[in-house]
């Protein structure tokens, strides 16, 4: 597991741990970093919450949110977000699978991905801020494991949409029951462990959002790329943070 962690921090993040040794890794090793792709959620969620505390002492809620979305921004040097603003240029700009899968190739951002990034982003800030201003500490830290655990359902026995390969060939072509499983359990853990009954709830929501990704990325692209993967990641926190800061009233 430890071997996964490192690699699934090194792939997610710009953190490197000791223990990944020099070699070059084959493809079913990186599949099989998935099963850790919770717990380095889990790692950046703790980060995240740490730095919003700090800044809640000299700064708006607002303000705080915006710099820890700008962190978790950098910590994984914009791989999810620049999944959403592809998937969106790629969505808004064509109708055939094909030409989809051209336009979110294209390294140049277009308006769809503009607004995308910034639709996303502002609700983030927004949904994030309300939660700082409830000290919902343990939200802010579980949310990014669950969207991560997301991300494995969703590259579980579906297809990758390119026929020349791609960034998340590997994961999509040897992904299994063991990764989902492992995801699974470090998600469930997590869940219950920071927010109890509502934690399940939030898990319940993580799981079930994998079908409709899964589903609209066939009709789309005909299968999975790395880009929807990121995008699937990006929807699913902004969701999460939105059902946390609605359970607010009720939790703690």
């Amino acid at each position: 597991m430890w071997k996964d962690l490192t690699m699934a921090l090194g792939f997610l993040t710009r953190w490197r741990l000791p223990g990944r040794g020099t070699g070059i890794s084959g493809p079913e090793e990186v599949a099989r970093s998935l099963a850790a792709f919770p717990l380095v959620g889990l790692i950046l969620g703790g980060v995240q919450a740490a730095a919003g505390w700090g800044l809640a002492w000299s700064f708006s809620d607002t303000l705080s949110a915006l710099w820890i979305v700008v962190l978790g921004a950098w910590l994984t040097r914009g791989l999810h977000l620049d999944g959403l603003a592809d998937v969106a240029d790629g969505v808004g700009g064509a109708y055939e699978p094909a030409r989809r899968l051209a336009i979110m190739k294209d390294s140049r951002v277009g308006t769809f991905g503009v607004l995308a990034l910034l639709f996303g982003v502002g609700l983030k800030v927004f949904s994030i801020s309300g939660l700082l201003a409830a000290h919902r500490w343990s939200a802010i830290i579980l949310v990014p494991a669950l969207s991560r655990y997301t991300m494995v359902l969703c590259t579980c026995k579906i297809p990758y949409a390119r026929a020349e390969g791609g960034l998340g060939k590997a994961f999509l072509d040897h992904v299994g029951r063991r990764e989902v499983v492992w995801a699974a359990l470090w998600a469930a853990t997590a869940a219950v462990a920071l927010e109890r009954l509502w934690g399940a709830v939030l898990l319940g929501m993580a799981t079930a959002a994998a079908v409709p990704f899964r589903n609209t990325s066939k009709r789309w692209i005909g299968g999975m790329t790395g880009d929807m993967l990121g995008a699937v990641n990006e929807v699913t926190e902004i969701i999460l943070y939105h059902a946390a800061l609605m359970l607010t009233g009720r939790v703690g």
